[in-house]
């Protein structure tokens, strides 16, 4: 095991590097960052500050760092609202506390974040991403492994190759690109596009902004408040059209309207007044 202690009153830049193991980072009030690093190569764990910036960069075999087969467990503690820059070739990534704008990227491993003041960037090969609180603007990147985003307050853009993509309360813009897999969307307070080639897409409750809807195989199901007005342009190929919605007249002039705009080749188009 190897233990490294540094006086940091500041937040801090963690710039994180290893190829097996973990990496778990707690986000906390403290004016001190601790480094713990258990495994057979912990010693050759390169742990230096300089400056505000902190790095844990794991050895390398020629080139890169992705080469050692040895697991490498590490956890820091640090500052609230550090920033991080993590990489990983094969390790999962949990962050708890609040970060301020960081990038992680992993080839292989699921990633855990609790709360991000700032801009978010995830990018995993296989893994999947769960995020309790996103500030700032969010992109996930993921070949294949679900995504399961609590709030986004602003612009959220997730692309999968495969997996399930579950957004529970969004505020601001967001865009889904999935190649197979259900895109659910809870509340959504803005614009959503949605696009599929093989899944089911939900939009829970839609409150305001353009509901957008693509799909080659699967339904498309939008719930839209009492007393909203709702616009629609759908089309499916092979499937039915069916809506349970109130008319509720032409919007006055700054009030809450949807619009929703579906197309699907084979699937049912279903609106629902909730």
């Amino acid at each position: 095991m190897s233990d490294h202690q540094f006086e940091t009153p500041r937040p801090v830049r963690l710039v994180t590097e290893i190829g097996k193991g973990s990496v778990t980072v707690n986000a906390t009030e403290t004016a001190t960052t601790r480094v713990e690093i258990v495994g057979r190569d912990a010693d050759q764990v390169d742990v230096r500050l300089d400056g505000d910036q902190l790095s844990v960069i794991g050895p390398r075999r020629g080139a890169s760092f992705f080469g050692s087969d040895n697991r490498l467990d590490v956890t820091v503690t640090l500052p609230t609202a550090s920033q991080l820059a993590v990489k990983t070739g094969s390790a999962d990534v949990t962050v708890t506390g609040t970060v301020a704008g960081s990038q992680v990227k992993s080839g292989s491993g699921d990633v855990e974040i609790d709360t991000v003041d700032g801009p978010l960037a995830v990018e995993t090969g296989s893994g999947g991403v769960r995020l309790e609180e996103a500030r700032g603007d969010l992109r996930i990147k993921s070949g294949s492994g679900d995504v399961l985003v609590t709030e986004a307050s602003a612009t959220l853009a997730v692309s999968t190759g495969s997996g399930e993509v579950q957004l529970w309360r969004t505020h601001g813009p967001v865009v889904v690109k999935t190649g197979s897999g259900d895109v659910r969307v809870g509340d959504a307070g803005a614009d959503v596009t949605m696009t599929t080639g093989s899944g089911d897409l939900v939009v829970n409750t839609a409150r305001r902004g353009r509901m957008t809807a693509k799909g080659a195989s699967g339904d498309v199901h939008v719930g839209v408040p009492a007393g909203v007005p709702v616009w629609t342009d759908i089309s499916t190929v092979s499937g039915t059209i069916r809506s349970n919605l109130q008319g509720a007249g032409a919007p006055e002039d700054g009030a809450d309207h949807v619009e929703v705009r579906a197309k699907v080749v084979s699937g049912d188009v279903v609106l629902t007044q909730v």
